[in-house]
């Protein structure tokens, strides 16, 4: 069962009003601003509200490329929500914008736009370009967001609005600006595919604590495990372990002593955040619901998550590690998504859940097989998937779309794989997990246990909260 439609099925089990508010506290005056960090607003709880009271908000802002250099110009790009967010967009008025930027000590902005701009839908992107070559320092934008048909519920010595969004860049000299670090490479492309369940360094295994695979059904919190214990199946038996953070996590990835993870501590309130190991400075980058997270050099790649009446906004797309810049890298509804070998590959809803791939700067976008596939993983250059073509079986193939094999008559749900094996579910057989040589020959079953995400550690399969020996 695929990311959409457990989202579609565990709303339809747990009823929530249409109609809802996520507040936060954006009461700073923005001439008062200067001196206070609002790259990144936690946007807060869910409450009740008619569409008529719902206000938009500027759910994401930042630059257009990263690291910006001394002498460059930037664009800027907004998107904006309103308070419900999993409401028809049809029932909401469109957006206007105020932008205006400053260096970070200047008592006054300077305003991008000329009023507000032109009436447009909330979900859309708007891009503004600041065509003033920047320099050396830190920077602060300040945005308004109005509904078309609203006067402003809020004022300050620049006018009136709505709501109110600041956040910071930095503009670096040639000299000390950041270089792309290619060796952060965070978790296994086959684990991120599976939602990245799990990861480790040389003393724990820091692991999300969720049984059966309904998305939110769990506590879903992060705990870690010392890696010499008593060998134990359990992990759910929590008493002895150690709880790193409450939130509801997805997507760990581990870089250096953080873990960056998908933070969806409740329905309608998603953000990528950042943890230290031991669980102190849990930081929030920035709101984004996110799916297939994966962290490589400086950037964050992901499937951004929207709702079931939007599905082709699920596009890909990548953030610097600080937040301030987003780019999408493509405009085709996804699913799967994951990172190998300078290559991101994907499932495209829009071609019938055929299988791409493209390169991690957008580039090169190309199919890569015209079965159709729910589940797929990557090891290295070879892509291993369901092809419903044959009752979701599993196959492999080369990453450029040579040498499709069909490895095994089983039918498969979640795939990983190693350079030795390939993990799967067995439809066939209750969901239990098995395993088959990568180069093909005879199956083996691992679990008598009904699981879901299969993660693969150094010496471990982490699967529905146990741990086996791979």
């Amino acid at each position: 069962m695929r990311l959409t439609k457990i989202i579609s099925e565990f709303f339809s089990v747990i009823i929530i009003p249409a109609i809802i508010l996520i507040s936060y506290n954006s009461s700073a005056k923005a001439d008062e601003a200067s001196g206070a960090d609002f790259a990144h607003t936690d946007l807060g709880t869910v409450s009740g509200l008619a569409v008529e009271k719902q206000s938009p908000y500027v759910e994401y802002a930042g630059v257009d490329h990263y690291p910006v250099i001394s002498g460059d110009t930037v664009k800027i790009n907004i998107s904006s929500k309103y308070d419900g967010d999993y409401s028809d967009y049809g029932s909401y008025d469109p957006v206007q914008y105020k932008v205006f930027i400053a260096k970070y000590n200047d008592k006054r902005y300077t305003e991008l736009t000329k009023g507000y701009t032109k009436a447009i839908p909330a979900y859309n992107d708007f891009i503004i370009e600041d065509n003033k070559p920047l320099t050396e320092g830190n920077y602060k934008v300040m945005i308004f967001v109005k509904r078309s048909s609203s006067k402003g519920i809020a004022q300050n010595s620049y006018g009136a609005y709505d709501n109110l969004y600041n956040f910071n860049f930095t503009s670096f000299s040639s000299l000390n600006a950041p270089k792309n670090d290619d060796s952060k490479v965070s978790n296994s492309s086959g684990n991120i595919v599976n939602d990245g369940m799990a990861v480790e360094d040389n003393d724990y295994i820091y692991y999300i604590n969720r049984v059966g695979d309904v998305y939110g059904a769990a506590p879903d919190y992060l705990y870690k495990i010392k890696k010499n214990d008593i060998p134990r199946k359990d992990f759910c038996d929590l008493s002895y372990n150690t709880k790193v953070i409450p939130n509801r996590v997805w997507n760990l990835n581990l870089v250096d002593d953080w873990i960056y993870y998908s933070n969806w501590k409740d329905p309608f309130h998603h953000s990528i955040n950042k943890v230290k190991k031991d669980g102190t400075e849990d930081t929030l980058i920035a709101n984004e619901a996110t799916g297939n997270m994966f962290v490589e050099g400086n950037w964050i790649y992901y499937v951004k998550r929207t709702n079931s009446h939007s599905i082709d906004l699920n596009n890909i797309y990548k953030m610097s590690l600080d937040g301030t810049c987003r780019i999408k890298l493509n405009s085709t509804a996804t699913e799967d998504m994951t990172v190998s070998n300078e290559w991101i590959y994907y499932t495209n809803i829009s071609d019938g859940y055929k299988i791409y791939r493209m390169k991690l700067d957008g580039s090169d976008n190309v199919k890569i097989c015209d079965d159709e596939t729910l589940f797929m993983t990557v090891c290295e250059d070879t892509v291993f998937y369901s092809n419903k073509s044959d009752d979701d079986k599993l196959y492999k193939i080369n990453a450029d779309g040579t040498q499709k094999v069909k490895l095994s008559n089983n039918k498969v749900t979640f795939i990983n794989a190693s350079k030795d094996y390939v993990y799967y579910v067995n439809y066939s057989d209750n969901e239990n997990l098995y395993k088959i040589p990568a180069s093909g020959g005879r199956s083996k079953k691992i679990t008598n246990e009904y699981g879901t995400n299969i993660t693969i550690l150094n010496d471990k399969i982490y699967f529905d909260g146990m741990f086996y020996n791979s």
